[in-house]
């Protein structure tokens, strides 16, 4: 990939935003004090990215930056501000939480292309930056992350979204931004979708030797 593919820094610092808002929102549910509150929006905004870089692509984190931040702070101010609201409203709280899935998932397919790594390498990734700082998050509040458990179309969803953004770039040399809009707008609709449609993943079950349910 080249320059001309680089993301709007605003991809970044969204995502940074609307994670962050997911943390301040589960640590007012459990009644967290002000700390809390903004330790674990921090952590959810900037654990994927903290992911990525330190881990992954061996890399100063580019998550320090002041910008970030400043995002976090603005997600709190959000959260205590409107919390009782967006947590009222499930289709607001799923809205915030499947942009910020979006953005993650483009942003972190796309450095990891732009560090040269295989476009497999690549959407494992942005799969990894968009689920990253939830699965801090679920850990931090003693709760069984919810991408490891069987429901909706979560971690598939920004696979799926990766995909879409790594074949348009890489496969028809369309441009990082409109490229990552679809890819946004993919995991969009598999969200929205399998909530609307009660679409769920299955527990995993050995192939050989399960026990077949009698008639």
């Amino acid at each position: 990939m080249t320059d001309q593919f680089t993301l709007p820094l605003a991809f970044d610092v969204g995502a940074t935003f609307f994670f962050a808002i997911t943390g301040g929102l589960t640590a007012m549910r459990k009644e967290y004090d002000f700390v809390g509150v903004f330790f674990l929006a921090l952590i959810t905004g900037l654990g994927g990215g903290l992911l990525r870089d330190g881990l992954f692509l061996q890399q100063v984190p580019a998550v320090m930056a002041s910008h970030y931040l400043i995002a976090v702070f603005a997600a709190v101010v959000v959260s205590l501000v409107f919390g009782d609201i967006l947590n009222r409203f499930t289709l607001i709280f799923l809205s915030v939480d499947a942009l910020g899935l979006g953005l993650y998932a483009m942003v972190g397919t796309q450095k990891a292309l732009m560090a040269g790594l295989s476009w497999g390498s690549a959407l494992l990734i942005g799969v990894i930056n968009a689920v990253g700082g939830g699965v801090i998050r679920d850990l931090i509040t003693r709760e069984e992350p919810l991408v490891f458990r069987p429901g909706e179309f979560y971690a598939a969803a920004a696979l799926a979204g990766s995909a879409v953004f790594a074949l348009l770039v890489l496969g028809l040399a369309i441009p990082a931004q409109p490229a990552a809009l679809a890819g946004i707008a993919t995991i969009l609709l598999i969200r929205f979708v399998s909530v609307r449609f009660g679409w769920q993943t299955k527990a995993a079950r050995a192939l050989i030797g399960r026990k077949t349910p009698k008639p």
